[in-house]
């Protein structure tokens, strides 16, 4: 997954400790096999002594945090590939959409552990902050964008709504495409056979579709406040 070098064992210098043990982290949520995480096991992967572990990490949480970071940044990095801002707002927000989509497809463990896990709020550090919050700005952004494309006035608590919106609606397609509940009302309770989402394309769809509404209805809001 990562281009850094994989090392194990006493090829670590000390002072590459700590991105040892966030690489061998990294293993074991790539494996889900998170609920084996714990510093003394991945010192031994590592191959130093577990009170070398407390130097770098106070805790398992503090290690956990380190690791959702790095895994945050690859996400953010996965985003800048797959898409650019273009002049048309709405197409660039189709674009991270689906982005967002194919990561959750190419890196299903590392999507869940993203998005699945929690840690306590003391750990809401500055860096965890910025980083996991970097795919909501750029939604939000766009969101604006388009509000001004269509010169409709917006407050902030309009362009959040539906940001919020875009981002908990593109989650929740996905995490009912992940969880299989689409394709068994398929199969048993006669839904058809195009809602199925076991295609690709049939989750592309749905999500240009999820777009285009959230666009028609920040263009209709417009229209709604005239009537007032």
């Amino acid at each position: 997954m990562f281009n850094e070098q994989q090392k194990t064992g006493s090829s670590y210098h000390h002072g590459n400790v700590k991105e040892a043990l966030v690489d061998a982290g990294i293993k074991f949520v790539e494996s889900n096999r998170i609920d084996l995480i714990s510093l003394r096991r991945l010192s031994k992967e590592v191959g130093v002594t577990p009170s070398a572990v407390y130097n770098h990490f106070a805790d398992k949480d503090s290690l956990m945090l380190a690791i959702k970071l790095r895994l945050y940044d690859f996400f953010s990095q996965f985003f800048e590939k797959r898409f650019s801002v273009s002049e048309n707002p709405e197409q660039s927000l189709l674009e991270m959409c689906i982005a967002y989509y194919e990561f959750s497809r190419e890196f299903p463990s590392q999507f869940r552990f993203l998005f699945d896990t929690t840690l306590p709020m003391e750990w809401s550090t500055p860096a965890m902050v910025e980083i996991s919050g970097r795919g909501i700005v750029r939604t939000r952004k766009l969101v604006f964008d388009i509000y001004q494309k269509y010169q409709i006035p917006c407050s902030e608590e309009d362009v959040v709504n539906a940001t919020l919106l875009v981002w908990s609606q593109l989650h929740g397609i996905i995490t009912l495409k992940n969880s299989g509940l689409i394709a068994a009302a398929v199969a048993f309770q006669n839904w058809p056979a195009k809602c199925a989402l076991e295609e690709d394309q049939q989750v592309q769809n749905l999500i240009e579709n999820h777009v285009q509404t959230m666009v028609n209805g920040i263009i209709n809001s417009q229209r709604s406040e005239g009537h007032h």
